[in-house]
């Protein structure tokens, strides 16, 4: 007998079997139990989470021939057996993505008009509906608002966004959601224990955590884990398999990176990429160990972790602020698609760590402002003072000394620009005091210089262009392609007050758009057309067309 896979030996034969779905597997039995049958359902939901299981299980129990409605589905009739196996002729399976036309829908209308052989009901569970052509959908609509007595329409679909409202609206839908870890982990343990499996709930964790969401998955994964071949499977076993990051090295990272140590977080990324770990997968799975000890600093338990990790977790979360954790996250979300797009992502990646590793001394605009401003600057506690209750004086004292030296020249750098801003400023008054067109017309290169600084193609497009007026602080400039006024026109309010600021005064600006005139000549013109134009040159082309003939007919005859 042939190997069956984990997925399809262990697939849920009743409504108990189906984990997480309680909700619907509810409403279902008691629409049995209250002969309340809709003519047909949309099961919604992602991939292996127990759609087309359902719906079998569904089926079996309207076409059980036990007569205990309790039991439904015995599972042991001939209904029940031919259903598990694929083969009634009463319940019928299609693949929507392999019948999208027509045609198909028409051969199943032909069928409808056989009634049921052995059952009550004649069911049709057509998989991936969102497959079909919107033809097919259209010849389907009025079939499946008024079905045959004892037809019923089964649906599923990964993706209901792609299925006509029409057909939508004639079904009972129902979304199913992902499967919790939890729920994952605790199927597997029935399944080891079923086939004396030795495997450890660490290892388990890994599975159901990389399955996401997914009972089939994660059964698929745990039989590829069993072809490793190890009688006892752990944690590492898992992790080489299928290449995966040790929670520990992103602990490790982590707490280099509170302590200041790049040499430390290099050296732990440089063995996690010569055991040949996609740099993609590694911040992935790096971001989300950041995302979980974030959850953990707001007093949120992820349902992701393992419950042997919870407690590390917890303390490395309390080396950060949240504040921290969440400019940690932005950093390597960034660092993700920087790496997309690079020649060299190592290095984007090892930069970005060592980044990481000055975390201590950065600090936010906010920081530095309320600092500034605050009197008992001397006695505001550093950034890891929460790490140690009572560190060295001297070492606190140095830090803060370094703080306060920073900020004092932080100060004096702000004061000098603003004093510099304000006397050119006055300048500019005292300069500009009487503002005329040509004063205008010589600057302007000058400010469109500047521009091209912070917004290049404003720069470049102010810069050619015809300044032709200046009246009532109003400056009136010409463009002659419709581009380039659009993306001075956009920017209006910006250039204006770039203009105000350097000319000392409240300017407006007009831009006008004069497209050169499309000439009226015309192409390839014939005789006549020439002749409105020009009748000399006519006369003049008469002749030439003449000669060229008689030319022609003495080279022809000699």
């Amino acid at each position: 007998m042939s190997y069956l896979v984990l997925a399809r030996k262990y697939r849920p034969q009743n409504f108990d079997e189906v984990y997480a779905q309680d909700q619907i597997t509810q409403i279902l039995k008691n629409s049995i139990d209250m002969n309340r049958i809709a003519h047909a359902y949309l099961f919604n939901g992602p991939r292996g989470v127990g759609k087309t299981s359902l719906a079998r299980i569904f089926s079996k129990s309207l076409n059980c021939l036990d007569p205990d409605k309790s039991k439904h589905p015995c599972n042991v009739c001939e209904n029940c057996v031919q259903i598990t196996n694929g083969t009634s002729a009463d319940v019928i399976e299609i693949d929507g993505a392999s019948n999208t036309g027509v045609e198909d829908i028409r051969d199943l209308q032909k069928e409808l008009l056989y009634a049921a052989s052995n059952s009550r009901y004649k069911i049709y569970i057509i998989d991936e509906v969102h497959m079909l052509s919107k033809n097919a959908f259209n010849a389907l609509l009025k079939t499946l608002e008024e079905p045959p007595d004892n037809v019923i329409f089964i649906f599923a679909t990964t993706e209901p966004q792609k299925v006509l409202p029409t057909i939508i609206s004639r079904c009972q839908r129902y979304d199913f959601k992902r499967i919790p870890i939890i729920k994952i982990v605790a199927r597997l343990k029935d399944i080891s224990q079923a086939e004396n499996i030795k495997i450890t709930e660490e290892a388990m964790f890994l599975i159901a955590k990389m399955a996401d969401g997914s009972m089939r998955d994660s059964q698929s994964l745990l039989d590829q884990v069993l072809a490793y071949g190890r009688e006892d499977i752990t944690l590492n076993d898992v992790m080489e398999i299928f290449g995966t990051v040790h929670t520990e090295i992103y602990e490790n990272i982590t707490r280099a990176i509170s302590n200041q140590e790049p040499a430390a977080i290099i050296s732990q990324l440089h063995q996690i990429l010569e055991r040949g770990t996609d740099l993609q997968e590694m911040l992935g799975g790096y971001l989300e160990y950041i995302r979980n000890i974030t959850l953990f600093r707001i007093g949120v338990t992820p349902q992701e972790v393992a419950p042997n990790q919870i407690e590390a977790m917890k303390e490395v979360s309390q080396l950060f602020s949240e504040n921290e954790l969440v400019y940690l996250i932005t950093l390597l979300m960034q660092v993700k698609v920087d790496i997309k797009s690079s020649n060299t992502p190592v290095l984007v990646a090892e930069m970005a760590f060592i980044k990481l590793s000055r975390l201590a001394e950065m600090k936010t605009i906010e920081d530095i402002v309320g600092n500034l401003g605050n009197s008992n600057i001397n006695q505001q506690p550093t950034r890891n003072s929460h790490r140690q209750t009572s560190p060295p004086v001297s070492q606190m004292d140095k830090v803060k000394e370094k703080q306060i030296i920073h900020e004092k020249q932080l100060h004096q750098k702000l004061s000098e620009e603003k004093q510099r801003v304000e006397k050119e400023s006055e300048q500019a008054k005292e300069m500009f005091k009487e503002l005329d067109l040509e004063l205008i017309k010589k600057y302007m290169p000058h400010i469109a210089e500047d521009l091209k600084r912070d917004k290049s193609f404003v720069g470049v497009e102010l810069a050619k262009a015809e300044i032709i007026d200046f009246k009532n602080n109003r400056i009136t400039i010409v463009k002659q392609k419709r581009l380039a006024h659009s993306i001075l026109t956009k920017n209006l309010d910006w250039i204006e007050e770039k203009l105000s600021n350097y000319f000392g005064r409240k300017l407006h600006l007009t831009i006008k758009l004069d497209e050169p005139k499309k000439s009226d000549a015309i192409l390839n013109p014939n005789i006549m057309q020439i002749e409105e134009k020009d009748q000399d040159l006519a006369k003049k082309l008469r002749k030439l067309k003449a000669y060229s003939q008689i030319t022609s007919r003495i080279e022809n005859e000699y």
